[in-house]
């Protein structure tokens, strides 16, 4: 039986590597979405920790230019912490759109892999059906050649009386 080539293999290969790569940008995607988060909750950490500081020397009585000084703190922390949550935003749709791809490039590649299967199977079927034929003629070319010494001794048995 020969072996089995598919004709599709190059496309299976490039759609195999837009797969990876679609993998691999929303993998990065994530990574960025973690690391920006990871920032949010730092400022959210120095923000409670700034409002915990204003309240404390608002209670001891600190002077008017300090209590300005640590407000002033707390409102650019709120800002960061502001501007950390936009980062996280700005990447839930680029993250939906990779995630988008991913799955067509997954569907892509599984519909020519059931092919690629489909035709293996095919080809496994066909080279059975071939040997199978192959088989049942040497049985019937040894069948015939057993007639042929069949006739040929029983006429050689006729001959010989």
């Amino acid at each position: 039986m020969k072996r089995f080539a598919f004709r599709l293999e190059s496309v299976l290969r490039i759609r195999s590597f837009e797969f990876d790569r679609a993998r691999v940008q929303l993998a990065r995607l994530e990574e960025e979405r973690s690391r920006r988060e990871a920032a949010v909750r730092t400022e959210v950490e120095r923000l409670v920790e700034g409002r915990r500081l204003l309240e404390a020397e608002t209670r001891e009585g600190a002077d008017g230019e300090r209590l300005a000084m640590r407000h002033d703190a707390v409102t650019a922390g709120r800002y960061r912490v502001a501007i950390a949550e936009r980062g996280v935003t700005e990447l839930l749709e680029p993250i939906s759109e990779a995630r988008r791809r991913l799955h067509h490039a997954r569907a892509r590649v599984r519909s020519l892999e059931r092919l690629k299967e489909e035709a293996e199977d095919a080809h496994h079927r066909e080279g059975l059906a071939a040997e199978q034929a192959e088989l049942e003629e040497l049985a019937l070319s040894r069948i015939a050649l057993e007639r042929v010494a069949a006739r040929r001794r029983a006429s050689a048995g006729e001959g010989a009386r």
